[in-house]
């Protein structure tokens, strides 16, 4: 097998990959390891993969290699992720503002972070991954609905948590 095929059909989805492994990693060294972990199995299995969508598999290898290594440390997650996917600095020049928005980026991922896990997984397939209910379902082997339960209660509870750290819808 050549690797064109391969990096053409999964590169595009690369940010998306490493959007969902910072947030279920606990830094940036072992999110970029879920990453690779993630192209390497998605590689080896890439010939069987057929023509279905591409990203939604590529997520699905990415949560199954999370969860993997979740349990062989046997810890929960620890987001740390800058809620900003490209990972670029704030466009804003104005230093107070700068540190007021990391604030509230702290306290965003602290609540989601304290998120049961099955709340936390739909927030980032759906909100962070940009996956439809439908993809995120069949990622985690639920019905739609249940999905779309999962994502309305984390969200609820994710305001819940923010505005508990102090911001309030806004502000």
């Amino acid at each position: 097998m050549t690797d064109q095929p391969f990096l053409e059909a999964t590169l595009p989805h690369l940010d998306v990959v490493w959007s969902i492994a910072r947030r279920m990693a606990s830094d940036a060294a072992a999110a970029e390891d879920l990453v690779q972990e993630t192209y390497a199995r998605a590689w080896r299995g890439f010939a069987g993969q057929g023509a279905g969508e591409v990203r939604a598999w590529l997520v699905a290898i990415c949560l199954n290699v999370c969860r993997s290594e979740l349990r062989r440390t046997m810890r929960l997650p620890r987001v740390v992720a800058d809620l900003d996917a490209t990972g670029d600095r704030p466009a804003s020049d104005d230093v107070a503002e700068a540190a007021v928005a990391a604030l509230e980026r702290d306290a965003v991922v602290r609540a989601l972070a304290d998120l049961p896990a099955h709340h936390r997984r739909a927030i980032v397939l759906v909100d962070v991954g940009g996956l439809t209910a439908r993809e995120a379902a069949e990622i985690e082997r639920v019905p739609r609905g249940t999905m779309l339960a999962r994502v309305h209660r984390g969200r609820r509870q994710l305001a819940a948590l923010v505005e508990r750290e102090g911001l309030r819808r806004g502000t």
